[in-house]
């Protein structure tokens, strides 16, 4: 215990400061773990998830302007956040918009072709002189 009057009212503000801190940090790793979960549950609804990252986001933010944490590590925090969440994203739309597999046997119907263009007519091999195409020479090695 401090025994010097001016180290005991640094120990007073450090216990202080220290309640005041895990107000911010305690939310801030619960929010962030709440995004994380609703990121990886694959019954999720999109539009809630994308909710708790938002306010993953801002909790985090809020703890780099109270000085809780380094503003280089929220913006770090942030960014994987972010990209996890568009990872998710990605993959949610890639699910919904996979095809179904069909059965065996069955062709899927082809889209229908365009109309063919009007083609000019195709000139003929034959009708080329021989002495327009110049013979290819040997590679040399």
């Amino acid at each position: 215990m401090a025994n010097v009057p001016s180290a005991q009212k640094r120990n007073r503000q450090r216990l202080k400061r220290r309640t005041r801190n895990l107000q911010h940090l305690v939310t801030m790793r619960t929010k962030v773990k709440r995004a994380r979960q609703s990121l990886t549950d694959t019954k999720g609804d999109a539009a809630a998830s994308t909710e708790s990252v938002e306010s993953a986001i801002s909790q985090i933010a809020r703890a780099a302007t109270k000085g809780v944490i380094h503003k280089k590590t929220a913006a770090r925090k942030i960014s994987r956040l972010t990209l996890a969440a568009n990872k998710a994203a990605k993959e949610q739309k890639s699910t919904a918009a996979a095809p179904k597999k069909q059965a065996k046997g069955k062709v899927a119907a082809k889209p229908a072709a365009a109309p063919a263009k009007a083609a000019a007519p195709a000139k003929s091999a034959a009708a080329k002189p021989a002495a327009a195409k110049p013979a290819k020479a040997p590679a040399k090695k």
